[in-house]
């Protein structure tokens, strides 16, 4: 059973979450993470790739840790979306972890 997890993203601060891996796989070496934004499922193109880098598998405790910087978040331009984080191992095979609905949240007060 896939997670669901919502998210309020406030414009040009980081969004960081850890998500536990329960079934799926015994062993996470060699898993890596991918996250993807879209504004409806079925969209062919991404609003967001999160960048891999700013994912990590942590095999020991079992748990995914997903950073989004600031700097990236300010670029964010649209109001809301869709996500799903999935990890996938060496041989290809694929876990979705955690789905839900995504919700920018622009600043009011901007340079002035």
């Amino acid at each position: 059973m896939v997670a669901v997890q919502d998210f309020v993203i406030p414009a040009g601060q980081t969004l960081e979450f850890v998500v536990d891996v329960r079934g799926g796989p015994t062993d996470l070496t060699g898993y890596v993470g991918s996250m993807m934004i879209r504004e409806l499922r079925t969209d062919a193109d991404p609003l967001v790739v999160v960048d891999p880098s700013n994912i990590t598998v942590n095999p020991l405790t079992r748990q995914v840790k997903v950073t989004i910087p600031g700097d990236h978040t300010e670029d964010y331009d649209f109001r809301r979306g869709v996500y799903d984080l999935v990890i996938t191992g060496p041989g290809g095979d694929g876990w979705r972890l955690v789905e839900g609905r995504v919700v920018t949240n622009l600043a009011v007060t901007r340079g002035a």
